[in-house]
């Protein structure tokens, strides 16, 4: 039985494999490990690198497919995965050496299907692996973690791990959406156990170019798009829950048409954060998925 499988997603992530990569490979504790690196599409070398620095690793699996974006990506990884847990990382991401090791006994000791680290951005990721030693964290349970998602929002990648069991039930990512990042904790939310611990597993690169983080049309629409999906599919959500959902999308809609793009009053964006108010609604899939035309003029990725 494989403790973890590490699933790498890589598209023209060539300038960051080295630190990614150094990280990987010096994860502590004797937990078993399978490494699954899905390359999506790369036309740089980052395959090339990946061959050369992982060639004397165990159980190491390269998928290369045609570009498909980084939940087909991650979906395709998890898919394959025989470990007892996931552990998604992102090429350009650095894990402390200590991450999984802790993270793997956290999710053990609290019978979690999710778990959300911290993370920290740097302007070194090598000198930051290096430099980060305090592998103390506590866990908090989050209690009726699909209340907390729609009302508060949940996300992260490299920052989390999750039962592969149960990332396989819920379907993985919704592949319809190109971040991966909410679809994985809202579809495990529903019906998972879930915690958040402040031990800090992961840095960033303060600047990385074609970063998801900073294409924020992007973040925004697909975080309204998932809730508007899972809410079509899941139209048994309480009516309470759908319209606080409604809410949070309509504004995040009109707050962009307003500041964004300089729209007034009188348009649509307002229209629909005006009727998300009224508290008569039970199912609200097709009013969010209205809201979603904001984003029509904006350069938001697709799958």
């Amino acid at each position: 039985m494989i403790d973890v499988s590490f699933v790498i997603t890589v598209y023209n992530k060539a300038p960051f494999l080295d630190a990614m990569l150094l990280s990987l490979g010096n994860q502590s504790g004797d937990f078993t490990r399978e490494f699954i690196f899905v390359d999506d599409g790369s036309t740089d070398k980052s395959v090339e690198i990946i061959r050369q620095k992982t060639a004397d690793w165990p159980n190491v699996k390269i998928i290369q497919q045609e570009n498909g974006g980084v939940s087909v990506a991650t979906n395709t990884g998890g898919f394959v995965a025989q470990g007892e847990f996931i552990k998604i990382v992102d090429a350009d991401d650095v894990m402390t050496h200590f991450a999984t090791r802790r993270m793997l006994e956290l999710m053990r000791d609290h019978k979690l299907d999710h778990l959300q680290a911290k993370w920290q951005l740097a302007d070194d990721l090598v000198a930051a692996f290096h430099a980060t030693d305090d592998e103390s964290g506590t866990v908090e349970l989050i209690d009726k973690p699909f209340e907390v998602f729609i009302k508060k929002g949940m996300g992260g990648s490299t920052s989390t791990m999750m039962r592969t069991a149960t990332f396989k039930q819920v379907g993985g990512c919704d592949e319809t959406v190109f971040v991966q990042d909410f679809s994985i904790p809202l579809r495990i939310s529903y019906e998972g156990r879930m915690g958040k611990t402040d031990l800090l597993a992961v840095f960033g690169p303060k600047t990385a170019e074609g970063r998801v983080l900073d294409a924020s049309a992007t973040v925004i629409h697909d975080l309204s798009a998932t809730i508007q999906h899972f809410l079509r599919d899941h139209p048994e959500v309480p009516a309470a829950l759908q319209q606080v959902a409604f809410k949070r999308c309509a504004g995040r809609a009109w707050k962009w048409a307003k500041r964004e793009q300089k729209q007034s009053m009188f348009c649509r964006a307002f229209f629909l954060y005006v009727m998300a108010q009224l508290p008569v609604w039970s199912k609200t899939a097709g009013w969010i998925e209205k809201t979603l035309y904001v984003w029509d003029k904006e350069d938001v990725r697709r799958p």
